[in-house]
């Protein structure tokens, strides 16, 4: 049996998936096992990766463990990875090509609690240029820090290929692989193959160092991982990241190219109809995909609900307060989706929830408009009170 952590995201469904087609048993720790959209294979452990009780009820049992820890701080880790430690002795981290700041401390902490490791150091991943998508959207100009930054980025699912070799094997015990993508290029080459798949060529504008900490701090950085990693950025024009075979030595094929991560991706940087929004939204609500649902609306996204507040909610960490606020006690078991309704600029879709502490169900209907590909308002009407009764 394996544990696999972040399952949900976009290297840990492809670790989960690689596990499957290689025929191991996989558990999964998830916030909420009927959302996540997993494979019935999957046997899920509901529970957060900051919660050592989950973390230890997850690992039980298990033979080997892979880690992402979930944020860009080691605050809480410790914890984490006694809870972890205490259940399974091999672990495969997902570090980075430079572990400094935060995945040296948790490797770091690994290996002083005894672990069995290995360290998957990856460089850049591709997908980080998923935060590029709404400049594609709606705009011609991208602005980025250090155009000429060269970089190696790799696919999520070279990623996970050598993660599945590294969790099956235990002759990866103790090694540190570096991975990266098959070339190097610079974010602005980046930009033009984004614009070259989509069909959609985008000009690129330099941010100031002072603009790309203010936005990583945004994110969820602190101050000294925001200031490392401008200067980092900047250090690549000059000295770019390297091209290391670890991929191909170890799984016997190249390592992804960026172009076919791009077509992996096409969609999501290209703008959508209302139609192909709804699908796409209505799709990842299914499987539990919530990042996917995000990214489909606007920055400022404006969210009416009067039976849950009075007034309007605008941006992403508004609306996610509300909805923990409004669920704070209550465990979602099930939810039921029908196809959308569709218009020209607006689609709607019933939301039938059912809970793990009462039989009562909550039933909404929420009215999305979309513009230029986002989703920019949501409408929400209720047909059974919000907050679940009985």
């Amino acid at each position: 049996m394996i544990l696999v952590t972040g399952a949900t995201g976009k290297v840990g469904r492809q670790v989960v998936a690689g596990l499957l087609e290689a025929g191991a048993e996989v558990r999964a720790l998830v916030r909420q096992p009927l959302l996540s959209g997993l494979p019935a294979a999957v046997e899920l452990v509901q529970g957060d990766i900051n919660d050592p009780a989950a973390v230890r009820r997850a690992a039980a049992g298990v033979d080997a463990a892979f880690l992402l820890w979930p944020s860009f701080s080691s605050e809480g880790a410790a914890p984490i990875v006694s809870a972890l430690v205490e259940e399974v002795r091999r672990v495969v981290y997902l570090s980075a090509l430079v572990p400094a700041g935060v995945w040296g401390e948790v490797e770091e902490l690994l290996t002083s609690k005894g672990a069995a490791t290995t360290f998957l150091r990856a460089g850049g991943f591709a997908a980080n240029t998923l935060g590029w998508a709404p400049a594609f959207r709606t705009g011609d100009v991208i602005r980025i820090p250090s155009p000429k930054a060269g970089r190696s980025l790799i696919h999520e699912r070279d990623i996970a290929d050598v993660a599945v070799l590294s969790l099956l094997d235990e002759v990866h015990v103790g090694k540190a692989y570096e991975l990266t993508g098959p070339e190097v290029l610079t974010q602005e080459e980046q930009v033009a193959v984004i614009g070259s798949v989509i069909g959609k060529p985008l000009r690129v504008e330099e941010e100031t160092p002072d603009e790309a900490r203010a936005a990583m701090l945004a994110m969820g950085a602190d101050e000294t991982l925001a200031n490392a990693s401008v200067s980092y950025w900047a250090s690549l024009v000059d000295n770019p990241e390297p091209v290391i075979t670890t991929v191909a030595d170890l799984t016997g094929h190249p390592a992804r190219t960026f172009r076919e991560w791009v077509k992996d991706h096409a969609s999501e940087f290209r703008v959508l109809s209302t139609a192909e929004v709804a699908e796409e939204f209505v799709t990842a609500f299914r499987t539990g995909d919530f990042s996917r649902a995000t990214k489909l609306e606007a920055p400022d996204v404006t969210r009416v609900a009067p039976l849950e507040y009075d007034g309007e909610l605008v941006g992403h960490e508004a609306i996610l307060t509300n909805a923990a606020r409004t669920l704070e006690g209550h465990t979602i078991t099930a939810v039921d989706i029908p196809d959308p309704l569709l218009s020209a600029d607006q689609f709607g879709v019933r939301f039938t929830f059912q809970y793990a502490e009462t039989d009562a169900l909550t039933t909404k209907f929420s009215l999305y408009t979309v513009t230029t590909g986002q989703i920019t308002r949501e409408e929400v009407f209720y047909f059974t009170p919000p907050t679940p009764q009985g």
